[in-house]
């Protein structure tokens, strides 16, 4: 039940399974082995937490998994509480978040095994959870995560005119329209750009990744009027 008490602490609303047989409330009981449980849950839940072995859990979930866009978070805890294990969907689906989250609770070991994670470094999927964006290209992530795993020269942009954030501490370079994007993005390795509507990515060279506000964008003060 301390996995329990942590998803409670952190607002995540859960339900808790077990087999029929040795169920009690507050679990839900269920027939048949666990990848019967998971076939049932996986395109239905933000995330799915396996009290067992990773093996089990591997078989299981092998295939129903799609793509990181729909794949639901998969966190792995073994009996003993020793270690929550960040399986699936560490950036996008959050189980990075997930694992450590229970790790603080029931004094376990995050296993957390993306390079960015491991590097400390802010990946696009966390920059984009952070600042309640969506990414647009998903296509770009791995190119653009590559480029900030290897220290390179990241331009973060943004559409003049609409007030972000500040991301890592510096504020976007604002640019006026996709033509002067092409230009700054010569100087760099590759690119965020931060824009109230998707844009063409036509013509440039370098990898970039566009996000949108998930909510509609605000007028910057120097624009407002």
């Amino acid at each position: 039940m301390n996995i329990a008490n942590a998803l409670g602490k952190a607002q995540i609303k859960y339900n808790l399974y077990a087999p029929r047989q040795l169920s009690s409330d507050p679990f839900c009981p269920f027939d048949g082995g666990p990848r019967d449980l998971f076939a049932k849950l996986f395109d239905h839940v933000d995330g799915i937490i396996a009290v067992m072995a990773v093996g089990i859990v591997v078989r299981g979930i092998a295939s129903l998994i799609v793509n990181k866009k729909t794949d639901p978070a998969v966190v792995v805890v073994d009996d003993l509480g020793k270690y929550a294990i960040s399986l699936l969907s560490g950036h996008i689906g959050g189980a990075n978040r997930l694992a450590k989250i229970i790790a603080q609770e029931i004094g376990a070991i995050p296993i957390i095994t993306t390079a960015t994670e491991l590097l400390g470094r802010r990946s696009v999927e966390e920059i984009a959870e952070e600042h309640d964006l969506a990414i647009v290209n998903f296509e770009s992530l791995t190119p653009v995560n590559s480029a900030i795993v290897n220290d390179l020269k990241i331009l973060v942009a943004a559409l003049r005119g609409v007030a972000y954030p500040t991301i890592e501490d510096v504020d976007p370079k604002f640019v006026s329209d996709i033509d002067q994007l092409k230009q700054m993005i010569k100087d760099y390795d590759a690119g965020i750009v931060i824009a109230p509507t998707v844009l063409s990515l036509q013509g440039l060279t370098k990898p970039v990744v566009i996000l949108t506000p998930k909510s509609p964008p605000r007028l910057s003060e120097e624009n407002s009027e």
